[in-house]
């Protein structure tokens, strides 16, 4: 159950995603989004003293609020390539339901490589991820189920091929969808890392 407080915190990180997203960081103004919100500046400013903390408290937001079940897919009792075929679904779920999530990233990507903050921030919000990856394969490594490859490596180029999402936001394609591609794509890997059959 969340509380007033928190409910109006993520009023607040909602509208602001959907006023970043439309206008971009640099063209945002807090009145737009107290303008989105429906909430007063005075209460938007009582939660965060700036459109910078506020963009900052966002990518957390994004994260916890876009996937909140990406972290517990490391079960006992389904194999490491059943995980990894889950995080493709759930990326394909959620960009059928909520495109403007992916949209967000790419605003995210635009402001880390502009803002030392929000370059931090992204940049631990990824190698939680990319941990998380690791874990997924190095589990199947110890199983058997897949060769003994650099987790490291692997796990950057699992991150890698689920944001090519991202492609689907920006640009109309019509050969295939975006879940297609991400089913696909996780299954070429899934294929390389696994042990061969004798």
């Amino acid at each position: 159950m969340i509380d007033k407080f928190q409910e109006k915190k993520e009023k607040i990180l909602d509208s602001a995603m959907e006023v970043f997203i439309k206008s971009g960081y640099s063209e945002t103004r807090m009145d737009d989004i107290v303008n989105e919100s429906g909430m007063s500046k005075g209460a938007i400013y009582y939660h965060y003293k700036s459109k910078k903390e506020l963009f900052l408290a966002l990518i957390e937001h994004w994260e916890i609020h876009a996937f909140p079940n990406f972290y517990d897919k490391n079960e006992i009792g389904i194999s490491s390539s059943e995980i990894l075929r889950s995080f493709s679904e759930e990326i394909a779920d959620v960009f059928e339901t909520r495109k403007y999530v992916f949209l967000a990233e790419v605003e995210i990507w635009a402001m880390a490589n502009r803002d030392e903050d929000v370059k931090d921030k992204t940049q631990k919000l990824y190698q939680k991820i990319l941990v998380l990856f690791e874990k997924v394969l190095n589990r199947g490594i110890k199983s058997g189920e897949f060769k003994n490859i650099n987790p490291k490596i692997a796990a950057i180029a699992v991150l890698t091929s689920l944001q090519g999402v991202n492609w689907f936001c920006i640009f109309e394609y019509h050969e295939f969808s975006a879940r297609e591609y991400l089913i696909e794509v996780m299954e070429f890997m899934i294929q390389g890392f696994k042990v061969k059959q004798k």
